[in-house]
């Protein structure tokens, strides 16, 4: 079977669209590094940010920006292209020809298939480290983390629900200050300990046979106050010294940035969630953001069914028309993309339906308007 080869008015309306497409994601991305600069240059100006870390800062933070403006990305290439089209009656005397309008814009329904599925596999394998890389310079740029391990607010949970909070951890001295340990069963408080150090000390075995103490020990939290928590009655007994020892976490684990759901790809977060609901945990914002990773790159597909018949129909509209309409359009589009999230994040809608609303509600719309569309 015979391939239908691609025609010079296809190669001319792709390379049209692409280039259009090139030069809207140019000046968006263009437009969000000036803003903000302008809204951190103080900080960089404050912690002496380096002229490196700066680039770094813009070149990791650039993939997520990348993604976050598809959408308009999209309209405003399909907009500025088609109604170029239209406007020099170009689309007229491809109907002329006997060339529909939805034959004339096969290669660009082809070609936003393409883009969507380039698009989630840049969301999948770029965005996740490249947004970990950026929180990493940030954090640096503002003092929050050490590059030798030592970081600040650390939430961490172990086993047999444990869970402990640091407001500060200083790795070179393996120590952690102003801790609040908690253990819990179902959700409930069974014992806390607040204490101003947690300290990592060898235990003697260890320390006779010359082992590394990163390894082997145990921590101990110094100067502070141990409550029992059962039922209404809550007991209270200071003490000088508490060894945690159902505690299994290492100084490593204090040291290691913990990834957060959005440095995570599909499956790593598909397995985050798998573990937190086996922790008995409330993961629904973390599966309307894993249903987001897929929906919010088929944007790409339902924004240009939406914005192709508006544009291909246009007379007169120039390319100020066109960009008016395009940030309207998206306006509304983004605001349903949050609206769908908040409702999934709460449990108004299910965390599927809640990522996947407002491509469902533009699907149709842009689908009315292809159907009213003259060919």
């Amino acid at each position: 079977m015979k391939l239908p080869s691609i025609s010079l008015l296809d190669r001319y309306v792709l390379r049209r669209h692409v280039y259009c497409l090139a030069m809207s994601g140019i000046a968006l991305w263009s437009i969000a590094v000036i803003v903000d600069l302008i809204e951190n240059i103080d900080t960089f100006i404050d912690h002496d940010a380096g002229l490196v870390q700066i680039i770094h800062y813009y070149l990791y933070r650039s993939p997520y920006w990348i993604v976050l403006t598809l959408p308009i990305t999209t309209l405003l290439g399909t907009l500025f292209s088609l109604t170029g089209l239209a406007r020099r009656s170009e689309v007229t005397a491809a109907k002329a020809a006997g060339i529909s309008l939805h034959r004339l814009l096969a290669p660009l329904y082809l070609f936003s298939l393409l883009f969507a599925g380039l698009a989630f596999i840049f969301t999948d394998v770029i965005v996740p480290p490249a947004t970990y890389a950026y929180n990493t310079t940030r954090d640096e740029i503002r003092s929050y983390r050490r590059t030798d391990g030592s970081r600040r607010q650390v939430l961490l949970q172990d086993v047999k629900g444990q869970f402990i909070f640091a407001r500060s951890y200083d790795h070179t001295r393996v120590r952690a200050h102003d801790v609040t340990w908690e253990r819990t069963n179902h959700q409930r408080t069974m014992e806390r300990a607040v204490g101003r150090q947690l300290q990592w000390r060898q235990t003697d075995s260890n320390q006779a046979a010359g082992g590394d103490a990163t390894s082997q020990g145990r921590w101990w939290l110094v100067d502070g106050h141990y409550h029992t928590l059962d039922g209404e009655k809550v007991e209270t007994v200071p003490f000088d010294s508490l060894a945690l020892s159902q505690l299994t976490l290492l100084p490593a684990d204090f040291a290691r940035q913990q990834r957060k759901p959005e440095e995570m790809n599909y499956a790593q977060l598909d397995r985050y969630i798998e573990r937190a609901q086996g922790n008995g945990e409330d993961v629904t914002r973390h599966l309307v953001d894993l249903h987001l990773k897929v929906s919010f790159p088929i944007t790409c597909v339902v924004i240009f069914c939406l914005g192709a018949p508006l544009a291909a129909n246009a007379r007169r509209s120039g390319r100020a028309n066109a960009f008016g309409v395009g940030v309207l359009i998206c306006f509304v589009f983004y605001s349903c993309v949050k609206a769908g999230q908040a409702l999934g994040w709460n449990g108004v809608l299910g965390p599927w339906l809640g990522a996947w609303v407002a491509n469902l509600l533009f699907s149709i719309l842009g689908f009315f308007l292809l159907r009213r569309t003259h060919t």
